[in-house]
């Protein structure tokens, strides 16, 4: 029987890391979507100042890990909890090789820049397409990573940013409507990785101050020579964390 677009969808394995402002939405499109399997990795709790913008949660489930939380909103949906499962931990590269087999996209919805540069790095490692991005105050990026064929996160940006410069969410503040609608693009660039359909790969998508203008520029960009992570690829095992101190 022929594939179709639907089909792909529905035989794909998702790895979204981080059940938050991000990955509730995110979460709530893939499974609308007739996802194959999700798989939640997070290591946070729910809190009360989350609630502004992670409208997955109420105030009953305050304190209860994020990943369960979410995950009993989607079975509360409909979503079977056979295909579905939860990891309450933080991604890091030592973890990768008990996540990633059988993963056929990795979502990064993820707050911290250290999280982001290791999925970067074990996804080109392991040659699985994935999503990264963020949002802050009113401005987002979104990028979709096909290993082997695009440039990657670290070709944009070799590496994280000292703490001192990085301000989080709670920080910096973040409108929750934003984080909506950023997440719809997340979800997109997701199912379409998962169909098959690659024409958002290799191009930096960047929302400039969504409450001026939503509509976000296309950047596109080449992979990098001297990329630490994608020149030359490799796509074997074993990992490496070749997470910089900058």
């Amino acid at each position: 029987m022929t594939s179709t677009p639907q089909t792909r969808v529905r035989d794909s394995r998702f790895l979204l890391i981080g059940a938050g402002g991000l990955g509730g939405p995110i979460a709530y499109a893939l499974t609308a979507a007739d996802a194959g399997e999700l798989v939640l990795v997070d290591d946070d709790e729910v809190e009360l100042s989350n609630l502004q913008r992670q409208i997955q949660f109420t105030t009953r489930q305050v304190g209860e890990p994020k990943v369960q939380a979410l995950a009993d909103e989607l079975a509360r949906r409909g979503f079977p909890r056979n295909r579905l499962s939860v990891h309450d931990q933080r991604f890091e590269l030592d973890k990768a090789p008990a996540l990633l087999p059988g993963c056929d996209v990795v979502i990064d919805a993820s707050d911290n820049f250290a999280t982001k540069f290791a999925v970067n790095d074990a996804c080109v490692a392991a040659g699985i397409p994935f999503v990264v991005g963020g949002v802050l105050r009113y401005s987002a990026q979104v990028l979709s990573v096909l290993p082997g064929d695009t440039g990657c996160y670290r070709c944009l940006f070799e590496g994280p940013p000292a703490d001192a410069d990085a301000d989080s969410c709670a920080e910096a503040g973040v409108l929750g409507p934003v984080v909506g609608l950023v997440a719809g693009y997340f979800a997109q660039h997701a199912l379409a990785l998962a169909a098959g359909n690659l024409e958002h790969a290799g191009a930096l998508l960047v929302f400039d101050d969504i409450a001026a203008n939503p509509e976000p520029r296309r950047v596109p960009f080449r992979r990098r020579e001297s990329c630490a992570a994608c020149a030359p690829v490799q796509i074997s095992p074993p990992l490496t964390n070749q997470e910089e101190t900058t």
